[in-house]
């Protein structure tokens, strides 16, 4: 199987959007600096359509599966009250949403004027983490409904329900449709992009590690700027960790094949199993990332989430389809998965 991939190194596409945009202003540089900023809503975007979404259609789970709307009504309240704002002021994600892009286009204007003011892109990027955070919470929250109404057993279908249309388009990573180097250089720019629009990695700006290994690319932040950065103290906000008061959300109290095997994982982390890991095994024998979740309680105190993307899928090793109750298959493919393995 072809394991090259594309010339130019992962590690050019580490670095922060608005770092680089501060540099271009610096180094007047006026139209790359708007160009990078701008760039800032396309990372962030498919986190605001998913959040957005999944706070909606949750509950509709909930619904569906029993749960009497005067429970989902009461889970609702709560959620707007740990949502408000320190004034009591209630949350809007859409209105968030809007500001961040506005105040990215006034300093894009000013850029390209010549007078950028580099205050503006700081609090555009103050506030898409303010409503991306939130946002985040409430799926968290959500999920952590689902678990305490219909189990915790119920998290894996929840994630497989949730994520059916990213499922289905992950079709262009399978090796019969098309070769392995295309896909593997598709899931290692989507994987950055999408973490920069997390705001991942040190002081929340988007900066991404990323190391090659003699048989696969490493990408680690800390925190990871979804589910990692719920499992620790917040210095932006200064609340603690979700797990505790007043948000008091969950993690797997024991092991699942959709939570690596292992207690202690986010209910919100545990998409990644499902899929990076879990999917793609039983569609195309392979995972098409591997993940390193952070673990309550030791990631309180800090820690590196890690995903893998291999240069060639032949090498994943038997242990990582062990963990998730999997096993690797003879040959790889979606046809060969279709007829058996």
């Amino acid at each position: 199987m072809d394991a090259k991939v594309r010339a130019g190194s992962y590690a050019d596409h580490a670095a922060s959007s608005y770092d680089l945009a501060r540099a271009a202003l610096r180094e007047g540089r006026g139209a790359d600096a708007a160009d990078l900023a701008r760039y800032t809503v396309q990372e962030a975007l498919e986190a605001y359509e998913l959040f957005t979404a999944w706070c909606r259609e949750i509950p509709d789970f909930l619904a569906a599966r029993g749960v009497p709307a005067a429970v989902i009504a009461a889970d609702a309240a709560r959620l707007a009250s740990l949502w408000a704002g320190a004034d009591g002021s209630a949350f809007d994600g859409d209105a968030g949403w809007v500001r961040y892009r506005g105040l990215i286009e006034d300093y894009a204007a000013g850029a390209e004027a010549a007078r950028g003011d580099p205050a503006l892109l700081e609090q555009a990027r103050t506030v898409w983490r303010d409503t991306h955070d939130r946002l985040c919470d409430g799926v968290y929250f959500w999920v952590d409904a689902a678990a305490r109404h219909l189990g915790e057993d119920s998290v894996g279908e929840l994630w497989d329900v949730l994520m059916q249309p990213m499922y289905d388009y992950y079709i262009r990573y399978d090796t019969d449709v098309h070769p392995w180097a295309r896909s593997f250089d598709l899931l290692m720019h989507y994987a950055l992009e999408g973490l920069r629009g997390h705001l991942s990695g040190p002081g929340r700006t988007g900066a991404v590690e990323v190391v090659e290994e003699a048989d696969r690319w490493a990408l680690r932040f800390d925190p990871c700027g979804s589910g990692g950065r719920t499992l620790r103290d917040d210095p932006d906000s200064g609340a603690g960790p979700r797990i505790g008061p007043p948000w008091n959300l969950g993690v797997t109290t024991r092991p699942h094949d959709w939570s690596w095997n292992k207690a202690g994982i986010c209910l919100y982390c545990v998409h990644c199993c499902q899929l990076n890991e879990r999917m793609p095994m039983r569609r195309f024998g392979y995972p098409t990332r591997v993940v390193e979740p952070p673990v309550w309680p030791e990631a309180r105190d800090g820690g590196k989430c890690t995903w893998y993307v291999y240069k060639d899928p032949a090498l994943v090793p038997e242990e990582v389809y062990r963990r998730v109750g999997a096993v690797k298959p003879g040959r790889l493919g979606g046809k060969a998965q279709r007829d058996g393995g």
